[in-house]
């Protein structure tokens, strides 16, 4: 183990929500040689022509994805890289750490926080790698 501990952040994109704002659905309007407004008419036709809606799958069934079930829209998530092993030890010190409210361990060397709204990202941020450095140091020192 290196004496300085080194953490990357880089914040989190959402995998399902990253193009929610942008997404926009292509019209079958666009064909100029098909009469719409007999279409639209036809119930059965008019069904057809909905925007479609994404889902995902929870524990709770299939929700609406949207604006308001982003993960990414409603926490705060950051990607940690670290040079050192994520270990029990390790996901303790950062789940003890005030302002972290979700922890996900991807790797050894990377986990995901996801910061409460009341708190100052780039301080938890310092506080957990701090921590962190702290624990190496006693340990170096036993």
């Amino acid at each position: 183990m290196k004496n300085k501990i080194l953490i990357i952040w880089e914040k989190w994109i959402d995998p399902f929500g990253a193009d929610i704002d942008e997404t926009k659905w292509n019209s079958y309007h666009e064909d100029n040689d098909v009469d719409y407004d007999l279409m639209l008419e036809d119930e059965e036709i008019k069904s057809k022509l909905t925007k479609p809606i994404k889902v995902i799958s929870t524990p709770m069934g299939l929700i609406p994805y949207n604006e308001h079930t982003s993960s990414s829209k409603i926490f705060n998530f950051w990607v940690g890289h670290t040079n050192f092993n994520v270990t029990k030890e390790i996901s303790d010190i950062i789940e003890l750490c005030s302002g972290v409210e979700i922890l996900d361990i991807f790797t050894r060397y990377r986990f995901r926080i996801g910061i409460g709204k009341c708190f100052n990202d780039r301080e938890i941020m310092t506080q957990i790698k701090n921590k962190i450095q702290e624990y190496f140091d006693d340990k170096k020192s036993e």
